[in-house]
């Protein structure tokens, strides 16, 4: 997104984006219960159950930013649409802080009252 802003005025410059929320969101679901143990009798068989995957495990996909309003210099940015994007961002991102300061003075209140 930054260097989708910073290159809104390149000539033939390609928007650019990177998702993860699919992937985050399958690191965030609960793993389904656990069945009883099973084993492979055979290396070459194919694994019973496909490990749950991990926050550390996320990794973005970099896709290219469609765009119908490429200008004559070829340039697929959207100047709108990229501060849009960093709006949105932006509130996201002071939402999830002030949660987690609040959550952590409540953990010092308890802690030090405790």
């Amino acid at each position: 997104m930054a260097s989708n802003i910073a290159n809104a005025e390149t000539p033939g410059f390609i928007g650019k984006d990177v998702r993860f929320e699919e992937a985050l969101r399958a690191a965030a679901t609960p793993p389904p219960p656990q069945l009883p143990p099973l084993w492979r009798t055979h290396p070459e068989h194919l694994p019973l159950v496909q490990p749950q995957p991990t926050i550390r495990d996320v990794q973005g996909t970099l896709v290219i930013t469609p765009s119908n309003d490429v200008g004559r210099d070829l340039n697929t940015v959207s100047i709108d649409q990229e501060m849009a994007k960093l709006t949105t961002n932006t509130f996201h991102y002071n939402a999830s802080t002030e949660i987690v300061s609040r959550a952590f003075d409540q953990l010092k209140r308890t802690v030090t009252e405790g």
